[in-house]
């Protein structure tokens, strides 16, 4: 659910930043399907997760979380620190948040037309 930082850490073409999120949002055996383009981000997706579940640092965040919550506790600490992300942004990127924030709805709005009932 670290959507900021997956789309901070994607290329920024908009296949790659679609098949970053897609994990999070469809099942894995959908995303196999799916075109080379949102392959890359896809796997990009994989590699931070993969990253970022084997960090220490995480490891020891989600420990903090209280046990009665832990087993949310990766969830929780992703949006922890998408929130920390967003605080701090300017110390990341010159680009300022809103305006990022803007180029990834331009990017995602095409997408959304197509899954809305």
């Amino acid at each position: 659910m670290n959507w900021l930082a997956h789309l901070y850490l994607s290329e920024p073409d908009p296949a790659f930043r679609l098949g970053n999120l897609l994990p999070d949002l469809i099942p894995a055996r959908s995303l196999t399907s799916l075109p080379a383009e949102f392959q890359k981000g896809v796997g990009q997706h994989r590699r931070i997760d993969a990253f970022t579940d084997s960090h220490p640092v995480v490891r020891r965040s989600i420990q903090r979380i209280e046990p009665s919550s832990r087993r949310f506790g990766g969830i929780l600490c992703d949006i922890f620190y998408d929130h920390f992300l967003a605080r701090d942004w300017a110390s990341y990127s010159s680009q300022l948040l809103p305006e990022f924030a803007r180029t990834i709805y331009c990017v995602l709005r095409p997408v959304s037309r197509f899954y809305s009932t």
